[in-house]
């Protein structure tokens, strides 16, 4: 069984909005892992598995125009245009932030 671990983004604000530089933990393991926080959307997760690159993390990233903001997807005028990405996982997330562990890939 290949190792998969889940990050609700949402559920990880509501953990760590609350504790003293608990965000700042977040958006410093994002950048170690090389993922600009604020290209994460809030209602998104994170996937953490194995691949054949090794350990990867697996997330949507707002996309932006030419002078720095986001825009609408012309597919889906409702949401905010985005693309999936993965990054490879360089530093481990804390535990408590996991949602779920396990399964197969």
């Amino acid at each position: 069984m290949k190792q998969r671990l889940v990050i609700d983004c949402h559920e990880l604000w509501d953990k760590v909005a609350g504790q003293r530089d608990g965000l700042r933990a977040v958006q410093r393991w994002l950048r170690l892992n090389g993922i600009e926080p604020r290209d994460v959307p809030l209602d998104s997760e994170m996937v953490i598995e194995d691949s054949a690159f090794g350990m990867v993390i697996r997330y949507t990233a707002y996309l932006y125009d030419d002078e720095g903001r986001k825009y609408v997807d012309p597919d889906a005028p409702e949401f905010a245009a985005s693309e999936d990405r993965t990054a490879v996982l360089r530093v481990a997330p804390e535990p408590q932030w996991l949602t779920a562990t396990g399964g197969e890939m």
